[in-house]
């Protein structure tokens, strides 16, 4: 029998997944409910670090450093494009995000295959229908 992988703090994960996705649907919606978005980012980061689980690097481009609201351009940041780097200013805390892209072929480490050393497939496998006594026991009477 094939049993299913577990991953560690696989909750914790989704946990933190669908409060960032949240986050970001309440700061895109009403730019006034920047309060909310702001409590489920920080209940998010606090999550993953009692899990001790990084966040993604992606996720942490997207996040301001000093107020840890989402940046989401034009709406809670402002983004530059200066002497080939990229500029992401908050417009809650003016906290600046600075992206070098001299190297074009620049990817984070996570990014990279060597960095993946196996996929967890979590998808629900198909079951056969659950067939009860009593539908078995109705059929034989009906027949």
């Amino acid at each position: 029998m094939d049993f299913p992988k577990k991953c560690a703090g696989k909750e914790s994960l989704q946990r933190v997944n669908y409060l960032l996705q949240l986050a970001n649907q309440l700061s895109m919606e009403n730019p006034s409910s920047h309060i909310a978005s702001l409590q489920y980012t920080n209940l998010a980061v606090s999550i993953s670090k009692k899990a001790v689980q990084r966040l993604d690097t992606d996720i942490k481009r997207d996040l301001c450093k000093r107020c840890r609201s989402i940046l989401v351009a034009g709406v809670t940041c402002k983004i530059r494009i200066k002497k080939k780097k990229i500029i992401k200013r908050c417009l809650k805390c003016t906290q600046a995000k600075i992206f070098n892209t001299r190297m074009k072929d620049f990817r984070p480490w996570s990014q990279k295959e060597e960095s993946v050393i196996q996929l967890l497939d979590y998808t629900p496998k198909e079951s056969p229908p659950i067939i009860s006594d009593k539908l078995i026991a109705s059929d034989k009477k009906n027949n």
